[in-house]
């Protein structure tokens, strides 16, 4: 490791730790071997995954810090699975800072595949922070639990400020973030869109003008009277015509083409471009579509005096022109009729102003952003209906979660294949079943938690008649317990049997002595499933074990209420709608179809692993730009 990266991972360590100090102190820690022994503990995460060097490397230490938590009182067990919730909820809540430094994080290590839940800086260094700090302290595990509950906002603060602490740190430093990887998946998801240029008008108009887009001293000059007159009869030419009335365009620039200069002859183009894609966006109302068609005489009338009107993406015009496109997508039809009017009034104002600078646009802007903030109201009152069935179906989302992360925390690397099936397939249901219900009362959770424990120990490599002698007396009541859980999930006397068949035989073989069977372990995975609920609510989530949480789309950081989404379904279709809230604990996103208003909620990993997601729509400044190209390229 060079001096500097040395350097860099000390100065992150020594920014984490006291932080750490300072949250367990305002916790009311004020122990010095208390609170030393948890900075201990989480200097030790810290310092063996900054000493990674490799997945194999990467993947013993997950190993070793498996062991350290393979726990055998249930009570262990429970705080364990609790830790692990924990430092879930803070890493979504984080996720946008922490990747930023993450990413940072890996140039200093040298590495490109770390995840960021395993990266040093990630909030299980935190709670390995929070459990020895419980050990030291010898806490109940009442008091354990409320150590988690206090312990979480002040952590969510704590650690967004350190990670932009440190992302500002390093980039001072010059540490950049590893290169993108190329992507594996079939259909990546993706943002479309973005507020710079690239790609835009502006990049397209200085391409296609070249050394001529300033006139030279060479060119011959022209008289500004005879110009301003044959833009005036341009404009007469043009009023009233469609966007994109190639032949009326042709006869107007015909008729001054010894006067124009080539630039703005060019932005004669770009501003027909421009009108002809928002004429073409069916996704706008048709009557938006018309209040907007209105200022293609006025845009082309400034274009003509500054031809480099529409260069920047962030323009006035043009963030306009975007805001009111995404506002009337957004939209929902059924508010079309009181909505759009007021639309069209600010754009008609100002289509008839004499000019169609900054502050007129700005005067339009402000009608067009408080109508976008009116945006969450509304989608609040398209969602009501839907509030019951989306906060259910996140309560079995979360509950499935904490089974499976109890089920992966208690895996062991000799379980067998046979076992994990059972646990993968079918305990893990059991297990949400109790999920549900624990906040009320967790006894049925941790006694089904004790029956995995069980199970998972149930089937050594290896017995010597003493530990067969053993496994006699429990099995009986080991087997009881797994047909009582699956029984109350609802599942028949046929289903049960084949369910625990393979397991029995295994029993049955280790109980003989006998080589247990070598089977190679096929992960369960069940796609994401679609439904509809009683009250109208499509629901798309993932309905069996979760071997490993997948990453959300980087590009969701920057998603916000109202932009377009577009996700594949299981059947085929693709839901086209905006994105209109979450529930209450952020673990679903709740999608609006504006055209027929259908609700859609979606699972953050169903988003994740998605064929299909497409997030935002390509800006007006591009679309006007491809759509120039492909003309050009179609008429040469």
């Amino acid at each position: 490791m060079s001096t500097i990266a040395t350097s860099a991972v000390a100065d992150c360590r020594r920014h984490l730790l006291n932080m750490l100090d300072t949250v367990l102190r305002e916790l009311g820690f004020r122990d010095d071997a208390w609170v030393a022994h948890a900075l201990d503990a989480a200097g030790q995460r810290y310092d063996e995954l900054t000493g990674v060097r490799d997945r194999r490397g990467f993947d013993a230490v997950r190993s070793l810090t498996a062991s350290r938590i393979s726990l055998i009182h249930e009570d262990d067990l429970a705080y364990t699975i609790d830790l692990s919730d924990l430092a879930r909820r803070l890493r979504e809540a984080c996720a946008p800072s922490l990747v930023r430094v993450h990413l940072r994080l890996l140039t200093v290590l040298g590495q490109s595949d770390l995840e960021p839940e395993m990266s040093p800086l990630a909030p299980e260094t935190a709670c390995e922070a929070l459990r020895a700090l419980a050990d030291a302290a010898d806490l109940s595990a009442e008091a354990r639990e409320r150590l988690l509950v206090r312990a979480e906002q002040p952590l969510r603060q704590a650690l967004t400020g350190l990670y932009a602490t440190l992302d500002t740190l390093l980039a001072a430093a010059g540490v950049t973030p590893p290169p993108p990887r190329p992507s594996t998946a079939a259909t990546p998801p993706r943002r479309t869109g973005g507020s710079n240029d690239g790609g835009g008008l502006g990049s397209l108009r200085h391409s296609l003008a070249g050394p001529t887009a300033t006139p030279t001293a060479s060119a011959p000059a022209v008289d500004p009277r005879r110009l301003a007159e044959a833009i005036e009869r341009l404009e007469a030419r043009l009023v009233g015509t469609t966007p994109g009335d190639a032949h009326e365009l042709r006869l107007g620039l015909r008729e001054i083409a010894g006067l124009l200069t080539p630039d703005r002859a060019l932005a004669i183009e770009i501003v027909d471009a421009l009108f002809q894609v928002i004429a073409d966006d069916t996704a706008v109302p048709p009557d938006l579509r018309q209040h907007l068609a209105a200022l293609h005489t006025p845009t082309l009338r400034r274009a003509l005096r500054h031809p480099d009107l529409l260069d920047d993406s962030d323009s006035p015009l043009l963030k306009l022109l975007e805001s009111t496109l995404r506002l009337g997508c957004a939209l929902p039809a059924n508010r079309h009729g009181t909505l759009l009017p007021r639309i069209g009034a600010a754009l008609d104002e100002l289509a008839a102003a004499p000019d169609l600078d900054d502050a007129q646009c700005g005067r339009a802007q402000a009608t067009i952003d408080l109508m976008q903030a009116e945006l969450t109201n509304l989608f609040a009152e398209q969602l009501a209906r839907y509030a019951a069935a989306a906060a259910r179906a996140e309560r079995k989302e979360i509950a499935l979660q904490s089974a499976s992360n109890a089920i992966n925390a208690m895996m062991l690397a000799e379980t067998h294949p046979v076992l994990l099936t059972l646990l993968e397939r079918y305990w893990v249901q059991a297990l949400a079943q109790a999920a549900q219900h624990r906040d009320r009362d967790d006894r049925l959770w941790r006694a089904r938690l004790d029956t995995a424990n069980r199970l998972i120990h149930s089937a050594p490599s290896q017995t010597d008649p003493a530990t067969r002698a053993s496994l006699l007396k429990s099995l009986p009541a080991l087997v009881g317990e797994l047909r009582s859980g699956l029984t109350q999930l609802g599942l028949d006397e046929d289903t049960i049997t084949r369910a625990l068949a393979p397991c029995m035989e295994l029993h049955s073989a280790v109980m003989r002595g006998a080589t247990l069977p070598k089977i190679r372990h096929t992960p369960t995975h069940r796609p994401a499933a679609l439904r509809t609920t009683p009250e109208g609510l499509l629901l798309l989530q993932h309905h069996g074990h979760v071997g490993r949480t997948p990453g959300l789309p980087a590009a969701w950081s920057a998603c916000t209420e109202g932009d377009r989404i577009a996700l594949s379904l299981p059947d085929g279709s693709i839901f086209e709608g905006v994105l209109a809230g979450r529930t209450p604990l952020g673990q679903m996103r709740l999608l609006l179809a504006p055209a027929d208003g259908h609700v859609l909620a979606v699972s953050l990993r169903a988003l994740a692993t998605a064929n299909q997601l497409t997030l935002g729509r390509p800006n007006l400044s591009r679309r006007a730009a491809e759509h120039l190209r492909a003309s050009r390229a179609g008429a040469a």
